[in-house]
């Protein structure tokens, strides 16, 4: 009886043992990067131009964006961020307060490689404030 107690404990720390590598391993490998405030910034831009100006949503398709800090070194007080992917230009600027409104410029700008493309011109203008996007100007050209 003593060793059917023993063997029952024993498999049931076994068990939650392979239930918590299991459980470590799945949470390991689906955890996705964290963004950082200025990625979030970003992407909440994009996808609010995307989602109120439905005639940029053909400009933004497979965004692969390279870039981040471009605060020069004698600048105080501010911070700049600027990302580019696929003709989008996407700047950030901020004063490093906490919780800024952070000042957005978004700019697509790509000039076809034949003459039978159609340019197209974004320039999108706004703030980011506490996870809202605001809109104060745009401009769309073709």
């Amino acid at each position: 009886m003593k060793n059917k107690k023993i063997v029952i404990v024993l498999t049931l720390v076994v068990v939650l043992v392979i239930i918590g590598v299991i459980g470590w391993i799945l949470i390991s490998f689906n955890t996705l990067p964290e963004l950082s405030i200025q990625e979030q910034v970003r992407d909440d831009t994009m996808i609010y131009i995307k989602s109120s100006h439905p005639e940029t949503s053909q400009l933004m398709n497979n965004l692969v964006w390279t870039g981040g800090r471009t605060t020069p070194e004698n600048i105080i007080g501010a911070e700049t961020y600027t990302y580019l992917s696929q003709g989008w230009n996407v700047t950030i600027q901020y004063p490093v307060i906490l919780n800024p409104v952070y000042k957005i410029t978004a700019d697509y700008s790509v000039v076809p490689d034949s003459g039978v493309a159609i340019p197209y011109r974004v320039i999108w203008q706004g703030n980011w404030e506490n996870g809202s996007v605001t809109e104060t100007s745009y401009t769309f050209a073709q």
